[in-house]
């Protein structure tokens, strides 16, 4: 989880002595994701956003914003620029140029919905990102390669044990956590007969389309931001993220406005079906890993909702 406020605080002033020393002005406490804390500052030669984590994946997630900034920055897709990152003391830290608006969980809800279009274009834009230079399907690493062979082989990994990163023997929650095997292995059949609909394409997609890493200055995308989680694959991955409900019970965007723009897509219903179940089965195991009780029955019920038989 991130560092504690004051000893952030403490270690990030410190790191930009080294960095920026002597013209940093005032350190200001920004909203930060699961496991970084981000402070915005201004110094001589602009505004920048500094994040910092103790996390061992820190480092490849501040890599991949780099990464994403340098190949697929455009004027429709509006990337920070990463000016530094590295480690210190045990620190991860990467540091952004700020740019303009905040991020769209802190926009009113009756105020959003004028900003779906331009949101909508910005996905669009993410979409038509060249990525012929790069291989693989799912996940990139910090050089750009998707993990997987195939989008069926990205999708089918939600279920295997892993050996390393973040979920290294996640499979040990069954046992020693509230994660449910016949609950999960019911949703993960399902999900596997609707992705025999799924097509092998091959696009950007950021996989993390949360409000909070949606930037606005109330009338168009400043920024997309954490690209940590980004991958190839079909891009109504990304829709299905939009348009799914949360652990909170909120719809990020409604899906009408999406039906209508993406729903022309051979086979669309199966498609964000088979995408909901991937993301939701991601969501339980992450629930269960952190301990997250409540948000975990939330999203079980709303998985529930797409395998049981109604009329």
């Amino acid at each position: 989880m991130a560092l504690a406020l004051p000893e952030a605080q403490r270690r990030v002033r410190a790191l930009l002595r080294e960095h920026f020393a002597p013209g940093v002005g005032e350190i200001r406490p920004l909203a930060g994701g699961e496991f970084s804390r981000a402070f915005a500052f201004d110094a001589p030669d602009g505004a920048f956003v500094v994040r910092v984590s103790t996390s061992p994946h820190a480092a490849e997630v501040y890599a991949k914003d780099e990464w994403a900034y340098r190949h697929f920055a455009a004027p429709g897709l509006p990337i920070p620029r990463v000016v530094a990152r590295g480690e210190e003391g045990g620190l991860q830290f990467a540091i952004s140029e700020r740019v303009a608006g905040e991020r769209l969980e802190m926009i009113p809800p009756a105020e959003r919905p004028v900003l779906f279009p331009a949101l909508l274009d910005t996905l669009d834009a993410i979409v038509a990102v060249e990525v012929g230079g790069t291989r693989g399907y799912g996940p990139w690493s910090a050089i750009g390669d998707g993990e997987a062979a195939t989008w069926r082989d990205f999708l089918v990994a939600v279920a295997e044990n892993r050996t390393e990163g973040y979920y290294q023997d996640w499979h040990a929650l069954f046992r020693d956590s509230f994660l449910e095997r016949d609950l999960f292995d019911a949703l993960y059949r399902r999900m596997l007969r609707l992705a025999d609909f799924c097509p092998e394409e091959r696009h950007l997609l950021h996989c993390d389309l949360h409000f909070d890493n949606i930037l606005s200055d109330g009338r168009r995308i400043t920024g997309v931001i954490d690209w940590g989680n980004a991958g190839y694959g079909d891009p109504l991955y990304d829709v299905a993220w939009l348009g799914r409900v949360n652990a909170l019970g909120e719809t990020f965007v409604d899906p009408a406005l999406l039906d209508a723009r993406y729903g022309a897509a051979p086979h669309y219903r199966e498609r964000i079906a088979c995408y909901e179940l991937a993301l939701g089965l991601d969501d339980l195991r992450f629930y269960a890993k952190t301990g997250r009780r409540e948000q975990y029955e939330a999203i079980k019920s709303q998985l529930l909702a797409l395998i049981t038989p109604t009329g």
